[in-house]
């Protein structure tokens, strides 16, 4: 998506006319509304989408592929809407296809219904009944951009776009150049051409549409819609498709279903496409091994799982996030802006999604979904979070302004700040127990060892792991590195641009004035509510120090960062002694950019070598693809907001393996990507 300021998405206006519900926006209804619904909208959608895309039919084969690259089926789909189509689609898919097969569906929405209209809606659905309640459950905030929801234990995942149709689909493609949209990625299977009538809302039946959805597509690629509007059927044949009218449902006379059958022909390269692999490897294997097991490690391997792969972790400690990860509590951190730059926007969706990905872990005990509250320390974080409560005033389920009465109802502290935000939907997790979690629910085995150089041996495509005598540990055709500041000890890695800061964490024992705090509390400091008799606060940032000793000056500083924050928090807290103090140190992984890493590791060497015409010229457009380590990935760089980054970054690490379309807009995805170091030094001439 582009720049421009977007959040404050229109959601769709609705209104009900006779039980069904109507779009004022487009002057039209969502389905039919002839009564009962089972026996028209219900029926409409099984004849127009499910029967004309023959999916039935190609699900029942699909135990035939077991050799398949992906094991997925792809079905994309303009006009979101009440989510008639998708329920109808994986209420089949549950029953027809194989276990081990996964559904992904892109659907596109530029006026998203509301979590309560979408409710009601569903209400009288009663032949969906658990598929919708597990929809709602995770419905998300309806901001713009990229939203994931997993549904049926991760059998089926929707990826929600929100925005203008068109251009969300071709934020998700590979390359903004037609012919290389689908370049090394799943194409979509099956297309359901929906939304509203071309006359009644023409900007979804354009040329552009129609390429973008070509682009995404491949020789066996299906598609259906309702219209047979000449502009509609004119517009896919020249975009590439074989169309034919066949007879529409009910009084509909026509409706259309096509197949792809153009190819896009080699244009000449208009961009720099330094992201993608220009010779990789066929997987033959789906056994990848990944270094670390914080955070990162575990929230991939768990992502990798559920898409089908055999994964191990390797760890040179003998149980789980012994490092960055390892304090005792964490908190997922709001971090937004009123700006709409790549930061933020990150920020936001990894937030978003990280609420919805722990809530059923916050369910179980794991931690608690108190919220998190912001309070300014400063004029500046003043003005800034009321630039941030105005920007975000239409999403009360994200973020709400608070005053001083409201702050000290939430926090259950008599606080002084008279202004703040609070994240309803945020809270914290114990790390260890998290990851564990994760493992045993995952069935993912732990191996104890210190891996000290990988080497790649060409002749049967593997990653051979070795110890410091030189032992070989394991080995897999694919490999991911997710041991924070570690992964650059590597010589494949040792140009990241990463840097080891040191945090402490004070753990001060509870009292009944402190064990009033029920909710997160974040300015200068911040502190947790009491867990097990202990309230966590912190953190310090200390650079260029590597001791893991506590120190005394570090929890007077935590301390001093808690009373610029609010006097009042320190005066519930009433730390006598600061000797007897307990705490944790231990080391973050940051970069200068603040992103994180995530993706193939390119090959270093002949990367600088393809791409060092940018040293003399940062604007040239280099017509080639770029170098990689072959089925070599990296996971790391999540800096304080472990918890915050983990969910969404674990699934564009298991799409770029796995050869998904990637679960975010491709800009967002390259400010993340481990080669942009060194696109940016070329650029810089600094290497």
């Amino acid at each position: 998506m582009t720049k421009t300021d977007g959040v404050r998405l229109k959601p769709a206006t609705i209104e009900w006319q006779d039980g069904t519900p109507f779009c004022n926006e487009f002057d039209d209804v969502y389905y039919r509304n002839e009564k009962p619904f089972v026996d028209n909208g219900l029926k409409e959608t099984e004849y127009l989408f499910i029967q004309q895309n023959q999916l039935q039919q190609r699900w029942e084969k699909l135990a035939d592929q077991e050799k398949s690259d992906h094991h997925q089926f792809v079905i994309a789909e303009t006009g979101f809407g009440t989510g008639l189509n998708f329920l109808t689609a994986c209420d089949l898919w549950l029953k027809t296809a194989p276990v081990n097969w996964r559904l992904q569906f892109i659907s596109t929405e530029i006026r998203p219904i509301t979590a309560s209209d979408l409710k009601a809606i569903h209400s009288s659905w009663s032949v969906f009944s658990d598929l919708s309640e597990q929809l709602l459950e995770q419905y998300p905030v309806l901001t713009p951009g990229v939203h994931l929801v997993t549904l049926a234990e991760g059998r089926i995942q929707l990826m929600l776009l929100l925005g203008e149709a068109s251009q969300m689909l071709k934020s998700i493609a590979q390359s903004p150049q037609s012919f290389l949209a689908s370049y090394q990625k799943k194409s979509v299977d099956a297309w359901f051409l929906d939304g509203f009538a071309p006359t009644k809302n023409p900007d979804m039946w354009t040329d552009e549409i129609f390429n973008t959805v070509a682009s995404l597509s491949s020789k066996d690629t299906t598609l259906a819609t309702f219209t047979c509007a000449t502009k509609v059927r004119k517009g896919l044949s020249n975009a590439g498709f074989e169309v034919e009218k066949i007879k529409g449902f009910g009084n509909k006379r026509e409706s259309l279903k096509g197949r792809y059958t153009g190819q896009f022909k080699t244009q000449d390269i208009a961009s720099t496409h330094w992201y993608i692999d220009q010779s990789p490897i066929k997987k033959t294997q789906r056994n990848v091994l990944i270094i670390g097991a914080g955070i990162a490690g575990c929230t991939a391997a768990a992502a990798l799982t559920k898409k089908g792969f055999k994964v191990q972790i390797i760890d040179r400690h003998a149980s789980v996030a012994n490092e960055g990860s390892g304090n005792l509590q964490a908190v997922v951190y709001p971090k937004l802006s009123r700006q709409n730059d790549a930061l933020p926007r990150i920020n936001l969706t990894a937030m978003t999604l990280a609420s919805r990905y722990y809530k059923p872990y916050w369910q179980q005990g794991l931690g608690a979904q108190c919220g998190v509250m912001l309070l300014p320390d400063s004029d500046q974080s003043r003005l800034n979070l009321q630039q941030i409560s105005e920007r975000y005033a239409d999403h009360p389920d994200l973020v709400t302004a608070l005053d001083n009465q409201q702050i000290r109802a939430i926090s259950g502290l008599s606080l002084e700040a008279q202004q703040g935000l609070f994240f309803p939907n945020l809270g914290w997790l114990p790390p260890r127990d998290f990851c564990q979690t994760l493992l045993d629910e995952n069935n993912i085995p732990l191996l104890n060892a210190d891996i000290d150089q990988i080497q790649r041996d060409p002749n049967n495509h593997q990653w051979v792991l070795k110890d410091q005598r030189n032992t070989i540990i394991a080995s897999a055709q694919t490999l991911v590195i997710a041991s924070a500041y570690e992964s650059v000890k590597f010589e494949q890695t040792n140009f990241l641009s990463v840097n080891q800061l040191r945090g402490q964490v004070t753990h001060i024992p509870s009292d009944s004035s402190s064990e009033k705090l029920k909710t997160i509390i974040c300015g200068k400091g911040y502190i947790a509510p009491s867990t097990n008799g202990v309230l966590s606060c912190g953190a310090s940032y200390n650079k260029d120090l590597l001791s893991r000793e506590l120190r005394q000056e570090d929890h007077t500083a935590n301390l001093e960062m808690l009373n610029k924050t609010d006097p009042e928090i320190t005066n519930a807290i009433k730390v006598d002694q600061l000797q007897d103090l307990d705490g944790r140190a231990n080391f973050r992984c940051t970069t200068n950019d603040y992103l994180p890493i995530v993706g193939a590791v390119p090959n270093a060497q002949q990367f600088k070598q393809q791409y060092q015409r940018l040293r003399h010229d940062a604007t040239s457009t280099i017509d080639c693809l770029g170098s990689y380590q072959p089925d070599l990935y990296i996971h790391c760089g999540l800096g304080s907001r472990g918890l915050s980054y983990a969910p969404l970054t674990a699934e564009i690490l298991a799409s770029d393996i796995s050869g998904e379309i990637p679960p975010l807009e491709r800009d967002l995805r390259l400010a993340m990507h481990p080669a942009r170091f060194l696109i940016r030094d070329l650029k810089r001439r600094k290497i």
